[in-house]
């Protein structure tokens, strides 16, 4: 069974003189309490500026008890904010890489080969940035769909990328390191505060709604090309609904350098 688990962050700024809360993206994960078809997607970059082309890696694994005779990838493509890159479909299946074709590019569908009980495969492909994209879209996250067909039936797969449109002068993304987990499967939440003014920034907190069953068991921060620190349980609070809020009334004082970024990393599970 999979369940779809959904956060974000933020956080209160002062850039440039003026204080404004700013919100991250949504991070989408799966939660697998069986095993099946797993997807995991990723896209670099993850911030964008329309016309800009990003490139999607989709990790197949079959991880149930059925050979797969063949498997699907269905892609939504941001709701038709992205467009498809005409042959830069590829894919990996052992040592071997070789172009593919998609049946289809609304939505963007590709039929792979069989896959073997514990064997993955890698799909990658390139998707352009539509350029009459609207103003009011600030984040692009495009669903997958993994179809894989049993001798009995079919198996299913889900996983996600969200990028951010790029900004002027000061942003926080929120990403996670895995796109599907398993019940207690330790993982990392990333904050990247990124300020792109010529003053440093200074952080009056960073909030983050975690999910209701994940355990929070190290943060660590990184200020400009500093080094990584992990902080004490009194550097921050962990509020009634699993609400975490950096730094508490006690913790240390954050700023985000001019022209860099500082990183805050959330390790956890889910159970």
């Amino acid at each position: 069974m999979s369940e779809i688990i959904r956060n974000s962050a933020s956080t209160v700024a002062t850039v440039s003189g003026n204080t404004n809360t700013f919100p991250s993206n949504t991070v989408s994960i799966n939660y697998e309490s069986s095993s099946g078809l797993t997807l995991t997607k990723t896209a670099s970059p993850t911030t964008y500026n329309a016309g800009d082309i990003i490139n999607y890696t989709v990790t197949i694994t079959n991880s149930g008890s059925n050979y797969l005779n063949g498997v699907r990838i269905i892609d939504n493509l941001g709701g038709g904010n992205l467009a498809y890159v005409v042959g830069s479909g590829r894919l990996t299946a052992g040592s071997t890489t070789y172009a593919v074709t998609p049946i289809a590019t609304n939505p963007l569908t590709f039929t792979l080969q069989q896959l073997a009980v514990g064997s993955t495969m890698t799909l990658t492909y390139k998707a352009q940035v539509i350029f009459n994209l609207p103003s009011s879209v600030t984040t692009i996250t495009n669903n997958v769909q993994g179809i894989g067909y049993t001798a009995s039936g079919t198996v299913n797969g889900f996983t996600f990328a969200t990028i951010q449109k790029k900004t002027a002068n000061f942003d926080i993304t929120k990403s996670a390191s895995v796109t599907d987990v398993v019940p207690n499967q330790l993982f990392d939440y990333v904050i990247t505060l990124t300020n792109n003014t010529d003053t440093t920034s200074s952080i009056t907190s960073i909030t983050d709604d975690l999910p209701d069953n994940f355990t929070l068991t190290s943060v660590k921060l990184k200020i400009g090309s500093g080094s990584t620190t992990t902080l004490s349980l009194s550097d921050y609070a962990l509020n009634a609904g699993n609400v975490l809020t950096i730094p508490s009334s006690t913790g240390p004082t954050i700023t985000v350098p001019t022209n860099s970024t500082t990183i805050v990393t959330l390790t956890g599970y889910l159970s």
